[in-house]
């Protein structure tokens, strides 16, 4: 006679289950608050969308500000290289580094997010805040790290870095504020050189002579 089946019960999700409705959870949440908003969007209907539970939801992200935040680090995370794939001199890996930035954030929901941060940030002390912060953390930091290893010192470096992601940012910014279509992956590669070698002539005092 056969066993009986026995049903098994139901526990608590593993670790990797979790995260992947955490990831998922994010990435329905970055595609709503750029569509509709931050303020616009509902955290109800983002747990619909991404099949969870609110109280899943919240176990997760206790409020829309903390899910923003993750929406805004893994979209940071995203657009930053990571450092041992650039090669070759000073010049090439921050060439290669501001092609990389670049292509990420012509993304169509990089340019939905970076519109909301616009569109919002202004009257919204906190997503301006957050989005500050990921901006150093994700384009800055890894910036003055490659300056650092050339020998700039590390009391200049991330205030160096600032500027050449500020310059590296700088026709991708006009189009998102004025219009234009995305930059060709060649002239992401123009202007990536042309503002490295500026950039680069621009700081010399700061690079160890040979």
């Amino acid at each position: 006679m056969d066993k009986p089946s026995i049903k098994r019960r139901a526990g608590r999700p593993t670790p990797e289950v979790a995260e992947q409705k955490r990831n998922n959870l994010i990435l329905v949440a970055l595609d709503e608050f750029a569509r509709t908003g931050f303020h616009a969007a509902s955290l109800r209907d983002i747990a619909e969308k991404a099949q969870v539970s609110s109280r899943t939801l919240y176990n997760h992200f206790p409020d829309k500000l903390s899910l923003f935040e993750a929406c805004l680090e893994q979209s940071g995370a995203q657009i930053r290289p990571e450092l041992p794939d650039l090669k070759g001199d000073l010049h090439t890996q921050l060439a290669t580094y501001a092609a990389e930035m670049q292509r990420q954030l012509f993304s169509p929901r990089s340019m939905r997010i970076a519109r909301l941060i616009y569109r919002e940030g202004s009257d919204f002390d906190e997503l301006r805040k957050i989005a500050r912060l990921q901006f150093e953390r994700h384009q800055v930091s890894p910036v003055a790290a490659l300056l650092e290893e050339e020998g700039v010192s590390p009391t200049v470096s991330h205030s160096l870095a600032k500027q050449f992601v500020a310059m590296a940012f700088g026709e991708w910014q006009r189009r998102l504020l004025f219009g234009g279509a995305p930059m060709t992956d060649g002239e992401m590669a123009e202007h990536a050189t042309l503002v490295t070698g500026i950039f680069l002539s621009g700081i010399g005092t700061h690079l160890p002579q040979s």
